[in-house]
């Protein structure tokens, strides 16, 4: 070991990208369980997506009018809220009212690649090199074969509530790519989605769209406001780009790819939803292509980086 390794900095950060990583992998797994389990009870899908960005839109609207846009125009910062707002957490949230959990989990973090790849090919110029090529292979077979449970053997028209979390997914791979495009700093894309979603989607919300938070019981909505509004909201916005600025960019990844696997055995156990084995296989495969999509090629094939 080199004295570099054996310096106290060296050991700290890696202290708290472990300790980040793994809130992260909880977090992101309550996430799925909870979106289940929400769609069970009185809230809505835009409920929920309101009560994620009330607590982030309140807070970060004072800094935002403060600081600006840093330079976007307002329809890009409106494009940015869209999908990471209402275009993640209502698809997000409404598939959980046909599908499981494990369904979830896996196609809403499993198949961003499916579509950053090409979104980030036509948007930003990025190649794919040979290796992220043959995890996108994979965890596209993946996702069909949970398209083909939801179709034959899965409940009645549980397979809406996949492509719900198919659109989800899209949204939220838009709204990376766009980030990356424009050069949105963390902090101003989290400003961005919180306020205008809050200031923007809100009202529409609660003038023209289905909601039970005038008949959900207190307990409930104090529940998910916590959980969505403060722990995942922050958590992911600051705690990923933490453990990635700690541990690196494909180490994180890779322990987060998890999350499918985690979830469909939480699934199984507490809220009572077995997958079937054509589930099951899709569910690995997914895993095993997040777990490789990280991995760099050959520098000639990575041009674009």
């Amino acid at each position: 070991m080199t004295a570099e390794q054996r310096s106290p900095q060296v050991r700290r950060e890696l202290l708290i990208g472990l300790v980040w990583v793994t809130a992260i992998a909880v977090i992101w797994s309550a996430f799925h369980l909870s979106g289940r389990l929400a769609a069970q009870y009185t809230l809505t899908p835009f409920d929920l997506t309101t009560l994620r960005v009330c607590v982030a839109g309140t807070i970060f609207l004072p800094w935002l009018l403060r600081n600006g846009l840093g330079g976007m125009r307002f329809w890009q910062a409106l494009l940015l809220a869209l999908s990471a707002g209402p275009g993640f957490s209502v698809f997000a949230f409404g598939g959980y009212l046909f599908a499981p959990a494990a369904h979830g989990a896996t196609i809403l973090a499993g198949t961003l690649p499916l579509f950053t790849a090409p979104l980030a090919w036509w948007l930003v110029g990025e190649r794919v090199n040979p290796i992220r090529a043959a995890s996108i292979t994979v965890i596209f077979a993946g996702a069909m074969l949970l398209l083909l449970d939801a179709t034959g053997v899965g409940q009645a028209n549980q397979w809406i509530g996949d492509l719900s979390f198919f659109v989800g997914a899209a949204s939220w791979s838009l709204f990376g790519v766009l980030a990356r495009k424009w050069q949105v700093t963390p902090l101003r894309s989290a400003a961005i989605v919180a306020t205008f979603t809050f200031v923007i989607f809100t009202p529409v919300h609660l003038l023209f769209l289905p909601s039970g938070l005038f008949d959900a019981p207190w307990q409930e909505i104090g529940a998910q406001w916590v959980f969505q509004g403060v722990i995942v909201f922050f958590g992911s916005t600051f705690g990923y780009t933490r453990a990635v600025a700690a541990l690196g960019a494909t180490p994180t990844a890779t322990v987060v790819a998890v999350v499918p696997a985690a979830v469909a055995l939480l699934a199984w156990l507490v809220l009572d939803e077995p997958l079937s084995l054509i589930a099951t296989i899709g569910v690995v495969l997914v895993v095993i292509g997040m777990m490789t999509s990280g991995l760099r090629g050959p520098r000639k094939a990575m041009a674009a980086d």
